[in-house]
């Protein structure tokens, strides 16, 4: 499909950049790995994963080079490379006994570690299902149940929270935007944020649940009218907001949308919202909900 292919383009840009933290069934090579005083060697290739074993209490000796902050417990580890492209020398001179990564990339990522005889397990986190089942299964696999159990409890409790209060709220019609560097797609509820704009009580006024992000074109984009544009923003955020705020200040394709003449497009902070689910997700809803409702509150 023709979006697949723009948006593993914008992904291969973005691998250059080295700034982003990356659905399929959980994939684990069967091979002995390594130990070191009794204790896993564990690489985590991505800061979502990096957060979610840090917060299982295991310790981690490979971690993603990153421009996001890593937790304390990671420091004195070694950088293992982009999350888009890790060094698989510097991960294999680790002797990991497991690496736990992404599936975002696709097979031919996976396949790299089974080439070079590397133990891993990958999850799934696009979406805040995924997101709960990969920390069900890190918590199996690391014997730290009852610390996944806990982080399960949170996020779901806060889930019903944000339900209720949706309940009794008018649905908004949202456009959710995805930005990188030199392009912009639309994210659809099956995308995570779309997601969760639609667990806080938004409604994505593309209804497309065949794939997490699309691309339009004028006409269509033409014929829309959200009642406000939510926009993730990756890679460089403070230049690629200001070309899409040119792009919507000149474009009258844009300009004929009401949610942008009224000033109505919100750029969301990537620390909570992304491509990828993580555990800053119990804020983010209460932050997404706000977004959504704050003029009915």
């Amino acid at each position: 499909m023709k979006c697949k292919k723009i948006l593993s383009m914008i992904l291969a840009g973005l691998m250059t950049l080295g700034l982003i933290s990356c659905s399929s069934e959980s994939n684990e090579n069967i091979i002995e790995g390594n130990s070191e005083n009794g204790e896993e060697v564990v690489v985590a290739t991505s800061v979502a994963v990096v957060k979610i074993l840090d917060a299982l209490g295991v310790k981690i000796s490979g971690v993603p080079t990153t421009s996001y902050e890593l937790p304390s417990s990671t420091e004195g580890a070694v950088e293992v490379g982009n999350p888009m492209n890790p060094d698989l020398e510097i991960i294999k001179s680790l002797n990991p006994s497991i690496v736990v990564s992404v599936d975002t990339l696709g097979s031919d990522y996976m396949e790299l570690f089974t080439q070079n005889n590397i133990p891993s397990e990958f999850v799934s986190l696009e979406s805040l299902d995924g997101l709960k089942n990969a920390i069900e299964t890190l918590g199996e696999r690391f014997n730290a149940v009852e610390k996944a159990d806990d982080l399960l409890n949170q996020i779901e409790q806060k889930e019903g929270e944000v339900k209720i209060k949706a309940e009794s709220l008018e649905k908004k019609d949202v456009l959710v935007l995805f930005a990188a560097p030199g392009a912009t797609m639309i994210a659809t509820a099956k995308s995570y944020v779309g997601s969760l704009v639609e667990l806080v009580g938004g409604k994505n006024i593309v209804e497309d649940n065949s794939t997490s992000f699309i691309t339009y074109n004028k006409e269509d984009l033409a014929m829309l009218d959200p009642e406000m544009i939510l926009v993730m923003v990756h890679a460089l955020p403070e230049q690629t907001k200001a070309a899409l705020e040119a792009e919507m200040a000149t474009d009258t394709a844009w300009q004929s949308i009401n949610a942008v003449k009224e000033g109505k497009v919100i750029y969301l902070d990537n620390n909570y919202f992304g491509m990828s689910a993580n555990l800053k997700v119990i804020e983010g809803l209460d932050l997404l909900s706000d977004i959504v409702h704050g003029d009915e509150e």
